[in-house]
């Protein structure tokens, strides 16, 4: 009989299961995505549930019980301060699934869990944190550039003022060595 038994226990112990389930929803939040398993999906739909709900309370005690599940401040943090407040006006159905084609080496069904924002769903969290930093690192480029440009624009103001005085030199020194040549 199955009576009082909440989850699947995918073959494994006890640490080894919590261990994959955290590993499998650590992913699910940092990518978007994840593709996995029927049974895998469903067991992660469930939990990532309870965590984003458990997120959007948005209270220290929340926080606290995040960190407690994944042992990371970075997860958490992103899971408040980037994940939650997207889903501000949901209270289920953060997530949905959707059938992929067999695996090739077992022929298991692979299924893909993805999170939704409204209607559109949550491609890679990464990718714009990636692209953040390629902006940043642009721009910081530019404002190098300028600062080379400006030093050179004041090297060429100062080197042509100096290039008509060593010019005006030449003359009267080429000047004088004829007249001491004369004499």
């Amino acid at each position: 009989m199955k009576h009082r038994i909440k989850a699947k226990h995918f073959n494994r112990d006890n640490s080894s299961r919590k261990s994959l389930l955290k590993n499998l929803l650590r992913s699910l939040f940092e990518h978007g995505e994840i593709k996995t398993s029927e049974a895998r999906t469903k067991e992660i739909k469930r939990l990532a549930d309870k965590m984003i709900s458990k997120a959007s309370e948005g209270t220290l005690t929340a926080r606290r019980e995040l960190h407690k599940f994944f042992g990371r401040r970075d997860v958490v943090n992103a899971l408040v301060d980037k994940i939650a407040p997207m889903f501000a006006g949901k209270k289920s159905g953060f997530t949905t699934l959707e059938k992929l084609a067999p695996r090739r080496g077992d022929n298991t069904m692979v299924f893909k869990l993805s999170l939704l924002i409204g209607d559109n769903k949550l491609t890679s969290l990464k990718k714009e944190k990636v692209e953040g930093e390629v902006v940043a690192k642009e721009v910081k480029a530019e404002a190098k550039v300028k600062k080379v440009a400006t030093k050179k624009i004041e090297v060429k103001e100062v080197a042509k003022p100096a290039a008509k005085k060593a010019v005006a030199k030449k003359p009267a020194a080429a000047k004088a060595k004829k007249s001491e040549e004369k004499k």
